[in-house]
């Protein structure tokens, strides 16, 4: 049984819906003026709303730019004796599913209402069947994320994604190479959501296919993801990409950096004073072009350097005014909390970008890995 809501001012015609309605077996709810409306629709949320847009105390049109405007997403039938064009689209505009002139004809008006609420039990059952698809796509791809980290030498590090949505664009793995050696990714795919990660799949899939047998030698790794890429997507699908390989003998870090925001190698001097070394890309992200060459190179890590490799969901994570968080605002967290684990870096991390965007909805995939030379 669907509750309807009518909002009319004529009683006649009121009670002519209501009665025909419950006849329907509808549980029907009625005002005749539009304050009462807006409460009933706020204490209610109806399957749908009869609204006539010449009501006392508040407009038809007004009632229905506000009830939008919080959410209110059941579907709306607006009735006016007003039957110009400009009328109907000024109504359409402001969030009606559909629009009848009076005088209305009854049997029309009824299957009118019929068809917007199976429409409505349609969309339902469609919302939910994607709903069960991005569980399990969310369980599938968690399932990706490394759940165990391999035992490094002299090492302290950890990583996290927090998704916009249900499923992640960003990806982040570590991998136990031979020699104790350890494999570290990120990348950010382009767009957000299914298609996404279903990339993010793929280039999870061809890097680890090829990271054993390669070694350190990074940029061969991403050289043979882009082809893959390349050849299975769409010209605007592509990923930027860092892939760093640690030898812990020899503290060397070899990279190769596809179009990604350059990560920050920290380090303090004997003072105390904090200098960062950006770790630039090299080449186009991968999946652009058709050829991307193995270019790499490599850097000597210290003990007490810390390791930021990070998506620009950090970066650009930017308040109602329009603030960036910034390389700074993640300099200056590495600042706070440094002294502690890599694991609780990127907690942090993630705590203080959450608290910089305020209330506002997450716009972008938040993932960090934090390294620290022990």
């Amino acid at each position: 049984m669907s509750s309807i809501l009518i909002v009319e001012d004529d009683p006649a015609i009121l009670c002519g819906l209501r009665d025909n309605l419950e006849f329907e077996s509808h549980q029907v709810l009625t005002a005749a003026d539009g304050e009462a409306g807006y409460r009933l629709v706020c204490e209610h949320a109806p399957d749908l709303v009869i609204l006539d847009l010449m009501l006392p105390k508040m407009s038809g049109y007004d009632l229905c730019r506000r009830v939008r405007g919080e959410g209110f997403n059941a579907p709306i039938l607006m009735l006016s004796a007003r039957s110009e064009e400009g009328d109907r689209v000024v109504g359409l505009d402001l969030g009606a599913n559909d629009y009848v002139s009076k005088p209305f004809s009854l049997r029309e008006l009824l299957a009118r209402v019929r068809a917007l609420l199976r429409h409505e039990r349609e969309h339902h059952r469609d919302e939910g069947r994607l709903s069960g698809e991005l569980e399990m796509a969310t369980k599938v791809q968690q399932g990706l994320f490394p759940r165990v980290l391999p035992a490094v030498r002299g090492l302290d590090y950890a990583g996290i994604c927090r998704p916009a949505r249900g499923v992640s664009g960003d990806y982040y793995d570590f991998l136990a190479l031979g020699d104790g050696k350890l494999g570290l990714l990120l990348a950010d795919v382009s767009g957000k959501g299914m298609s996404a990660a279903l990339l993010g799949a793929s280039l999870h899939a061809v890097v680890r296919a090829n990271a054993v047998s390669a070694g350190d030698r990074c940029g061969e790794v991403l050289t043979k993801a882009n082809a893959l890429l390349f050849e299975t997507t769409t010209a605007e699908r592509f990923a930027t990409v860092f892939y760093g390989v640690y030898d812990p003998a020899t503290r060397i870090l070899a990279y190769a950096n596809a179009g990604h925001c350059p990560p920050m190698l920290v380090r303090r001097d004997e003072q105390g004073n904090a200098t960062c070394i950006r770790l630039a890309g090299l080449t186009p992200p991968v999946g652009m072009l058709p050829d991307l060459p193995p270019l790499q190179e490599s850097v000597e890590l210290t003990s007490g350097d810390w390791l930021l490799i990070y998506s620009d969901g950090i970066s650009e994570a930017a308040t109602e005014g329009g603030e960036d968080f910034g390389d700074n605002g993640l300099f200056d967290s590495l600042g706070r909390l440094g002294t502690g684990t890599a694991a609780g870096v990127c907690d942090g991390v993630v705590n203080e970008v959450r608290n910089h965007l305020r209330e506002q909805r997450q716009p972008d995939d938040i993932t960090l890995i934090a390294v620290k030379v022990l």
